[in-house]
């Protein structure tokens, strides 16, 4: 047993430091800032992910709300739409309702004043036919009294 050191280990403990700093310096200090700039990329673009779901989540909600506001306006003016309609068809149909009772009591008036006219004619003719029957059944002719 030799109690000095052995003399080439002192070389290999150089060659070792030497080469952990060249190793450090060229590998190890360069991965360790492609790594961190890895999870710096991946973490803003997780963050930018993040924020263009929250963009989108926004907008859906938006979009759907306006929808909702467009389909009940829809909705309004369908039913003001079908108000208007009805109102106009019930004005119209009160017009003509008013003009067809107007026609049937103008309708009336007209068979009543030829009713009345025609049972005059009928009781002036009556009359005389009757006048007229009488004398030739007496065979002799009859004054007519009114």
């Amino acid at each position: 047993m030799e109690v000095f050191p052995n003399w080439t280990a002192i070389p290999i403990v150089i060659f070792l430091i030497l080469l952990t700093y060249i190793l450090n310096r060229a590998f190890f200090r360069p991965m360790a800032k492609a790594l961190e700039e890895r999870h710096r990329r991946i973490g803003g673009a997780q963050k930018e992910a993040e924020e263009i779901r929250r963009l989108s989540r926004e907008r859906i909600a938006e979009f759907d709300k306006r929808m909702r506001e467009i389909r009940r306006e829809a909705d309004q003016q369908m039913v003001q739409a079908r108000n208007e309609a009805l109102g106009e068809k019930n004005g119209i149909l009160s017009v003509k309702r008013t003009e067809a009772e107007k026609m049937i009591t103008e309708g009336r008036e007209e068979i009543r004043r030829k009713t009345e006219e025609a049972r005059k004619t009928l009781e002036s003719e009556s009359k005389s036919f009757a006048y007229q029957i009488a004398s030739q059944i007496l065979n002799r002719p009859l004054s007519q009294k009114k």
